[in-house]
């Protein structure tokens, strides 16, 4: 007798520390494309238009705190055009982010494949892109860029659309 509620108290322990020791499950959400948008980043307007879906994934921690969060653009393509000239380009918006939070509260931000890049990835003004590759970047609690790698090809949109 005694060896059996040993033996049910200790399963009962465990059932009632598994779940505090797992994660909350993640959450994933289509997002529609953003509504149009005219930026004034390359010196002349330019509309921005996005066609197809956004897929985000966020994970918790176990007080359900965001720690990680996973965009995806399958198929998305962005539509740019200098409302000066009335020049476009399409280019594909199909890569994908991962932001993590850090014990620190630092963020670490990764961007692969094809899509914009923040405009701090050069000194110039632009629209940056990134045409393969992999830009990623650390802001720390403050907001305060500590690093930034660049590995592949970021082109400035706007050369294009000028010409």
């Amino acid at each position: 007798m005694r060896r059996g509620i040993l033996l049910l108290s200790t399963i009962l322990l465990a059932l009632a520390v598994v779940p505090a020791a797992t994660a909350v499950k993640p959450k994933h959400d289509p997002i529609p494309p953003d509504a149009d948008q005219t930026l004034a980043a390359c010196g002349f307007p330019v509309l921005v238009h996005v066609d197809g879906p956004e897929i985000s994934s966020m994970f918790f921690d176990k007080e359900y705190n965001q720690v990680k969060q996973i965009e995806r653009f399958p198929g998305q393509t962005a539509t740019l055009t200098n409302l000066d000239t009335g020049k476009s380009i399409t280019v594909s918006d199909s890569g994908s982010s991962q932001a993590r939070l850090g014990r620190d509260g630092s963020l670490t931000v990764s961007i692969m494949g094809h899509g914009p890049v923040p405009d701090f990835v050069s000194d110039e003004p632009g629209l940056w892109y990134l045409d393969g590759g992999r830009v990623q970047f650390v802001v720390d609690a403050d907001d305060n860029l500590t690093s930034l790698t660049i590995m592949g090809t970021v082109l400035n949109l706007c050369d294009q659309l000028a010409s």
